[in-house]
């Protein structure tokens, strides 16, 4: 049955708070003495996970604009999975979709438009083309690179929205175990273990981690008879806990590396991910996820054979099943016709890259890729009513091949260029009993030019063509309106911008961009029902501001605002929905010299809209998060750390056109390093 909490009140966040805070006065007093002698034994970045490594400062990365997110900067802001850890950088707003899943727009462009990697492999769905970003903790995570614009064409196809790159840990020179958990309010409860050495030439790293919620509290202030999202509206809330807002996550990383000389490196590694949870979804559905199984295995290995040639070469296996109930428990609740009883999908991805690099100085660093990868969806239906019963086993699949070519070329010590050029192949193989399209091809050139003007300011700019092939769904579902006719989306994409170092501690960028897309990709609706279709022309502009400032040796300041315009040209220049115009985040840490860190984040979102039945344009709203940690002495070799992290300080009541978010909530937790 349903549970009503009306009108709760935030009483398990005052108890254990307060329980908290004094256990923080008392053990500061005991831990100074020793916290001089504290060391942290850290994890290495997984490099081979890497498709163009940042670091080395290569002019594809630098011609646009690439924001990196370390794991220190995950644990300061509490963050618990890649959605939490991408929701405060600039150009990127992460909302939730109708299953209750987590999703990220980049500039303007939906998931679907983005390419999604864990170490370097494609880590989607097959039938959607885009992956719950909730459902992936952050226990095994070193860095999440996030490339946009024109990113290189190393990548492959359908990266027109960017690159959201995950790339996980490997056992640094010396041996890390860590351990760690966590509690927090509707027997929320975390088990993260992490342990990496190396041993000679070898080198491996494991996580395991568990996670349980009872699911989250909506705000006080929620208004149960709000006409968009109260207990009259489509989703059906009445305030207390968000319905079926319950998981179940369990994760595994593991990792071994063969590193012979220091021109020679192998990797296996296997990344799994299983999952319960409900899915707070609208129109009377209410569905769970019995089961969300992913895993990817992922070998690859890169020989430097001399100082001109370098090769390295990834096969990956994706596998994906999950199963889908509808938990409907009255008819009260049930106002339109089920879908299903229970849906299945078992899906795969198989393919691989192979990437050679010429490197002949100050001259040209010339790059060829080939990049493979097949796309494998099944799916079952169970049905009730007129014809109960499983129904026939549906398959659709399709391979993409991109063959591409880059090349930078640094003229002179302040001036390098880079184009690139792609050719990309989609070509389906099975559409159940629907006709499969044609295969499709195209040509994506790009370039970009890097100039410092000083020591202290860097200009870039760079214009490219990008192609989106249609996802499986788009094309073949019968549910949510699947059109075999579909063309790809295209887009030009423009961007200019600048860094410059005001200072040594004081260093600020703007980027403009302008995206021209063709034949762009969404839903209609049509005789009363959502269907796919290439609306026509569409266009994407606006600006990316950020600034960093080291006040102190211990206070940092972080601030970055995105303005966002948006026209769907065939739809009299209306705004696309779910792209907020404004978006500001402010980002403050001070670390105290006896151990204590603190981070509080704000961000403001406004002016976005939904489309439904009727134009609505969604309230908008203002978030502060904070997160406390405080560093204890060794003892007995073990180091520990207390740590408290409160989301939405000031109980907000919002939503982002699905559904109610959650309220005022804590997590309490401590790590125990060896």
């Amino acid at each position: 049955m349903k549970k009503k909490v009306k009108g709760m009140k935030f009483v398990m966040f005052k108890k254990y708070g307060l329980a908290i805070v004094c256990s923080f006065i008392s053990i500061f007093f005991i831990a100074i003495p020793s916290l001089a002698q504290e060391k942290e034994a850290g994890a290495s970045v997984f490099e081979l996970g890497e498709v163009v490594v940042t670091a080395k400062k290569e002019a594809v990365s630098l011609a646009t604009t690439v924001t990196e997110i370390s794991a220190r900067d995950i644990k300061a802001q509490g963050a618990q999975t890649v959605a939490q850890a991408l929701d405060h950088i600039p150009g990127v707003d992460v909302q939730t979709g109708g299953k209750g899943q987590s999703f990220v727009n980049i500039r303007g462009f939906s998931q679907e438009d983005v390419n999604v990697l864990i170490d370097g492999v494609p880590a989607h769905e097959t039938y959607f083309g885009s992956l719950d970003l909730s459902l992936i903790p952050v226990d095994s995570i070193a860095k999440i690179t996030v490339t946009k614009g024109a990113s290189s064409v190393l990548y492959g196809a359908n990266t027109m929205g960017g690159v959201i790159n995950i790339i996980t840990k490997k056992g640094g020179k010396e041996p890390v175990t860590e351990f760690t958990t966590s509690f927090g309010d509707y027997n929320t409860r975390n088990y993260i273990f992490n342990h990496g050495a190396t041993a000679g030439k070898f080198n491996y790293w494991l996580t395991y981690g568990y996670r349980e919620s009872g699911g989250f509290r909506l705000s006080d202030d929620f208004d149960e008879n709000s006409k968009w999202v109260g207990k009259d509206s489509k989703y059906h809330e009445d305030g207390g806990k968000r319905d079926l807002s319950d998981y179940i996550k369990r994760t595994v990383n593991a990792k071994i590396g063969y590193e012979p000389d220091k021109d020679t490196k192998v990797y296996l590694s296997f990344d799994y991910h299983n999952n319960e949870r409900g899915c707070p979804t609208e129109y009377s559905r209410y569905w769970a996820f019995s089961r969300w199984d992913q895993w990817h295995l992922n070998f690859v290995g890169e020989k430097k054979f001399n100082e001109l040639l370098t090769i390295k070469a990834r096969a990956f296996y994706v596998d994906h099943e999950d199963t889908i109930v509808d938990v409907s428990w009255d008819d009260d609740h049930q106002t339109k016709k089920k879908w299903f009883e229970e849906s299945e999908y078992d899906d795969y991805s198989i393919g691989g890259e192979l990437h050679t690099y010429l490197d002949f100085g100050k001259l040209s660093l010339l790059k060829i890729g080939f990049n493979y990868i097949k796309n494998n969806h099944k799916q079952k239906d169970y049905l009730d009513g007129d014809s109960p019963g499983w129904q026939p086993e549906e398959e659709s699949e399709a391979d993409t091949y991109t063959f591409a070519l880059e090349d930078e070329i640094r003229p002179t010590e302040r001036l390098s260029f880079v184009f690139g050029v792609s050719y990309d192949y989609y070509d389906p193989k099975e559409a159940h009993d629907q006709p499969v399209p044609g295969s499709i091809d195209t040509i994506n050139p790009q370039g970009g030019v890097v100039f410092d003007l000083t020591d202290e300011t860097i200009l870039h700019a760079s214009i490219g063509k990008k192609t989106r092939f249609p996802q499986l769904k788009e094309l073949y579902s019968k549910h949510a309106g699947g059109n075999p006719d579909l063309d790809p989306q295209k887009t030009i994409c423009y961007e200019v911008g600048a860094e410059h170092y005001f200072t040594t501690s004081l260093k600020g960028s703007i980027a403009c961009f302008y995206n021209d897309i063709d034949d762009m990709i969404d839903q209609e609706t049509t005789a009363g029902e959502r269907v796919y279709v290439n609306i026509g022309k569409a266009s994407i502009q606006g600006v990316e501001m950020n600034i960093d400032m080291n006040i102190t040796e211990h206070f940092w300041v972080g601030a970055n605002y995105t303005y966002l315009t948006t026209k769907d040209k065939e739809n009299e220049d209306r705004e696309l929905e779910g792209r907020p115009r404004h978006r500001l985040n402010l980002d403050l840490r001070y670390e105290f010299p006896f151990g204590l860190s603190t981070n509080l984040q704000a961000s403001y979102t406004q002016r976005q809209f939904e489309y439904d039945d009727e134009t609505r344009k969604c309230p908008d709203f203002f978030l502060i998060n904070a997160s406390v940690s405080q560093k204890l002495g060794r003892l007995w070799g073990v180091g520990s750390e207390l740590f408290l992290d409160v989301g939405n300080i000031t109980d907000k009541n919002y939503d982002e056109g699905s559904g109610p978010m959650p309220g005022r909530n804590f997590l309490a937790g401590l790590t125990l390093r060896y």
